[in-house]
């Protein structure tokens, strides 16, 4: 029962899907450069810095909203619309010569995101059930991932010749919009044993999404560190090579997409509470790992820990998030489940840092370990809770 990856709307989910991760990493090469070109602006600093969290902001905002719409709208309509207007905007930033100005262009891009984000897992969650949707949500994870490696590499490139340049990348939208037009459609989803088929009025399904965004959130606080706190730990013990940070970094994002495509196999084998079970874990281990390193060797260890969670967390909660909801609020829930992620990672520096400052970078890995851990039994518990659930109504139905 496999995927077949050239099936134009397949093909094209995963190719839209890559573009979500574009809206922060891809001008983090360029923000050094920026910060010179508007020295001489008030507070330049600090504007250029909130280049990349801006876009998270207006995902957490939006998301519910555009899930709703999603809805009541259409999928395919949203797509087009968000991937459009997410090409102009984020391109903008190349010409835009005031950065406040930039910086409405990088909101309007978060816009974008939440708009794609939410449409298009609705739409996994209507042409995929069972086996196939897991299958199909780890391969979105592994295409964001590569996606997002490929991203960052080109945008280091082009920052070393103008930091203006990369602001471009965004412009690849564009090129998607013909394959929308011609391969996604809005259609009626057939209802499968596995989807729910509760009235409106049931709330089976709302207690396991709102559990499901909670773990997503915590997920997304402790594997943040990666980008924001990796660099600086790594100066910390005396590696201050900005490249061996970007390896670190990219090991993590690889190893997410690894674990991405095997994603699907592992759910067939030992359910999504045995999945959770084991990527938590590989997370604690990570950090269990880092509290302890003094070598480059030992972080690309735990980087690659990280990811691995990363790689099996995040599909695994977006596809439970979704399994219960009906038909008609599939847009909804996963407007709740994007903003839980995108929260998560607004947050996780201003924790993170604040925790680092008292701790320092051991003690604080051995308590985000910990954490992890914590999140392990509680996420296997609650997904073990909600498999029996959907057995249960599953029965009834």
């Amino acid at each position: 029962m496999k995927i077949n990856l050239l099936e134009p709307r397949a093909l094209c989910l995963l190719l839209i899907s890559t573009l979500t991760v574009m809206s922060n990493a891809t001008i983090a090469p360029a923000l050094p450069g920026l910060a010179n070109e508007f020295s001489g602006t008030p507070s330049a600093d600090f504007l250029v810095k909130m280049l990349l969290p801006i876009p998270a902001l207006f995902v957490v905002i939006f998301a519910p909203i555009l899930g709703w719409t999603a809805d009541k709208f259409g999928r395919r309509n949203q797509i087009i619309i968000a991937t459009i207007v997410f090409a102009i905007a984020g391109a903008a930033g190349a010409q835009l010569q005031e950065i406040e100005a930039i910086i409405i262009s990088r909101a309007i891009l978060g816009i974008c995101v939440a708009g794609l984000m939410t449409a298009i897992t609705a739409l996994i969650a209507d042409y995929f059930s069972g086996p196939k949707r897991s299958q199909f949500m780890g391969l979105q994870q592994a295409f964001s991932n590569v996606g997002g490696i490929l991203f960052i590499v080109t945008a280091g490139y082009l920052a070393s010749i103008s930091a203006r340049l990369p602001f471009y990348i965004y412009a690849i939208a564009i090129l998607l919009i013909p394959l929308v037009f011609l391969s996604i459609r809005d259609t009626e989803p057939t209802k499968q044993p596995s989807d729910s088929q509760q009235d409106d009025i049931n709330t089976h399904w709302k207690l396991p999404l709102i559990g499901c965004s909670l773990l997503l959130f915590c997920h997304l606080i402790v594997f943040y560190i990666l980008p924001t706190q990796i660099p600086f730990f790594m100066a910390d013990i005396g590696i201050a090579d900005p490249s061996k940070s970007g390896l670190a970094i990219g090991m993590g994002t690889l190893t997410a997409a690894i674990t991405g495509v095997f994603f699907g196999k592992l759910v067939a084998k030992i359910q999504s509470y045995g999945v959770a079970l084991i990527g938590f874990i590989a997370m604690s281990i990570g950090m269990l790992v880092l509290s302890q390193a003094n070598s480059f060797g030992l972080v690309i260890l735990g980087c690659g820990l990280m990811g691995v969670c990363m790689g099996l967390v995040m599909p695994n909660f977006m596809v439970k998030g979704m399994e219960l909801v009906p038909i008609n609020k599939r847009g909804l829930a996963s407007g709740v489940l994007t903003s839980s992620i995108f929260i998560g990672q607004f947050v996780s520096p201003f924790i993170t840092s604040t925790l680092i400052a008292k701790l320092g970078y051991s003690d604080f890995y051995l308590l985000a370990g910990a954490f992890t851990l914590a999140l392990a039994l509680i996420g296997t518990a609650t997904l073990k809770k909600q498999s029996n659930l959907s057995t249960n109504l599953n029965i009834g139905n």
